[in-house]
């Protein structure tokens, strides 16, 4: 019983910093008509992927997206060739070849095998995937925030 009350008292207390943080969020995005684009764009694609039939199919479309993200950092990230985000890009598109890398390995294998692997390689896509919307995200926060506080 105090397990559920401890739930419902640490609840009360993030809900409304959740809601304070999805309205500001929200007001920054609406300000920003690129950032609609990109999330919207990459919404597509995130809901192209889930459209997929195998598992598999599911993480290499996903890997597509993770790369087509990158090439967008490391396309606006060019005059600085050793930023951080460009090492971060450049980091998300070796770790989509290696999950591709994977799966190409996978599928020749048992299907013994391809079922007690297969979960190992969608944590691997999960984690990248979640790693590079975050990022994106918090990007978007963080440029939108330094407009506001410039101007």
């Amino acid at each position: 019983m105090a397990k559920k009350r401890s739930t419902g008292v640490a609840l009360a207390v993030a809900w409304p910093l959740a809601k304070k943080v999805a309205a500001q969020v929200s007001v920054i995005v609406a300000n920003n008509p690129e950032i609609q684009k990109r999330l919207e764009n990459l919404g597509k694609k995130f809901a192209d992927v889930q459209r997929a039939r195998t598992p598999e199919a599911k993480i290499a479309r996903a890997m597509v997206s993770v790369r087509e993200q990158a090439s967008i950092v490391l396309g606006s990230e060019a005059q600085d060739a050793e930023s951080i985000a460009s090492v971060q890009a450049a980091g998300w598109k070796q770790r989509a070849d290696q999950v591709d890398r994977a799966l190409q390995i996978l599928q020749h294998q048992p299907r013994k095998v391809q079922k007690s692997q297969l979960p190992r390689i969608e944590a691997m896509a999960d984690s990248l995937v979640a790693e590079v919307l975050t990022t994106l995200i918090d990007d978007a926060v963080g440029d939108s925030k330094d407009q506001i506080g410039g101007s």
